[in-house]
């Protein structure tokens, strides 16, 4: 049955063919073979890349399944991503194909992802739509991070000033070095109602998704955020 997808990535298979990393509601993460995408006349040649909402079934029990349909969804175009959404685009992408899991059931992160698309293209900020996908990735990973107590006392945050962020651990209240970035107790309660209007909060907000999502990335950099560094040399990481 025919379920809905999108491409995350993709490579050139033999003379006529192409790989597809693909991102699909209903089995996750699926690798298939689009079997003479690249011919000319192929009805999958320009659907075949990311960022279009697509229909697609595949067989197999290997791996590499083998895609036997693509199709739009009904009229839908071609999500529109330029400049800056389209680095952001590929930067979801990168992180899928990173952290989840091939054929692992995956049905609210592929909503969540794909809303994303939407809100990036609707939106002319990016910011809030990518910490959100961020935070429901580490949910979907099982990492995700209490916002309101110390994750060493378990007393409550609302009882000091200050707070720092462990990757893999949460918030605590005693840092463990000196160079620890301190965080206001008022912000980050703020941030756990999704309060981001303030690009201060929005920018501290990136520093701990960062950081969560460093110990799972390791210490192989992005590809994307390399691009959009390239392009972008005076942007700050």
């Amino acid at each position: 049955m025919a379920q809905r997808a999108l491409v995350l990535h993709r490579w050139d298979y033999q003379e006529t063919s192409l790989i597809l990393d693909l991102f699909t509601e209903d089995d996750g993460r699926v690798r298939v073979v689009a079997k003479g995408a690249k011919r000319p006349k192929s009805p999958w040649r320009g659907l075949a890349q990311p960022f279009i909402p697509l229909l697609a079934e595949f067989q197999g029990r290997s791996e590499l399944k083998t895609l036997t349909l693509l199709e739009p969804q009904q009229t839908t175009e071609r999500l529109q991503l330029q400049g800056e959404k389209l680095y952001s685009g590929f930067y979801l992408n990168e992180l899928i194909q990173r952290l989840v899991p091939a054929e692992g059931e995956a049905s609210e992160l592929f909503q969540s992802y794909l809303s994303t698309l939407h809100n990036m293209t609707a939106s002319e900020r990016v910011e809030p739509a990518l910490r959100q996908f961020e935070w429901h990735l580490l949910q979907h990973l099982g990492a995700a991070f209490d916002w309101y107590y110390d994750a060493d006392s378990g007393q409550a945050l609302s009882n000091y000033d200050r707070c720092y962020f462990i990757p893999d651990h949460g918030f605590v209240t005693q840092a463990r070095d000196d160079q620890q970035r301190a965080y206001l107790v008022a912000d980050i309660e703020k941030l756990a109602a999704w309060d981001v209007d303030d690009e201060s909060r929005l920018r501290q907000l990136k520093y701990i998704m960062r950081d969560a999502l460093s110990v799972y990335l390791g210490d192989k950099p992005l590809r994307s955020r390399e691009l959009f560094r390239g392009n972008h040399p005076s942007e700050r990481s």
